[in-house]
């Protein structure tokens, strides 16, 4: 099967990329909306009922586990809110809604998650949270800045390391 870029989506037979990491790149500016650090604070994350969200163990932990239940229950808006500006300006919500539907149509739908695991790259905290999907296991990774902001958030296959 043949990939190629469209945008700011990368699909490769490896990864599907939905959005580049914009390591280095940091910015001054914070979305108008809800502020990603008070979701984190907050002593009682939004969960659906079969969320594993309450094993995370970091804030980066939750707030990754708090963008892919969004994420599966199609709240796709509320996952753009928290991106930085440079990925609010590559990947709005239709974006990020095609590529989930584009990575479960190869992945099959998506079953469960296991629990976060966090890796610091540079400036940034990357969240890697496996996927358990209908045909084969995948992986879920953001990037944090310090502040919360998502600088980078990808649908992966399993075992695909941090680089």
């Amino acid at each position: 099967m043949n990939y190629r870029i469209i945008g700011p989506v990368a699909i490769t037979a490896t990864a599907m990329v939905v959005a580049f990491s914009i390591a280095g790149c940091s910015t001054s500016e914070t979305p108008s909306v809800s502020s990603p650090t008070s979701a984190a604070e907050s002593t009682t994350p939004a969960l659906t009922e079969n969320s594993d969200t309450a094993r995370a163990q970091s804030p980066a932990d939750e707030m990754a586990l708090e963008a892919l239940d969004a994420i599966v229950q199609g709240d796709f808006a509320t996952v753009v809110a928290h991106f930085d500006t440079p990925m609010q300006q590559q990947l709005p919500p239709e974006g990020l809604e095609a590529a989930w539907a584009t990575y479960q149509q190869q992945f099959g739908s998506y079953q469960s998650h296991g629990d976060p695991d966090d890796v610091a790259v540079g400036d940034l905290t990357v969240v890697n949270v496996p996927l358990q999907m209908e045909r084969e296991p995948g992986q879920f990774r953001v990037a944090f800045h310090d502040d919360g902001t998502v600088a980078g958030l990808y649908f992966l296959k399993d075992g695909v390391p941090v680089s």
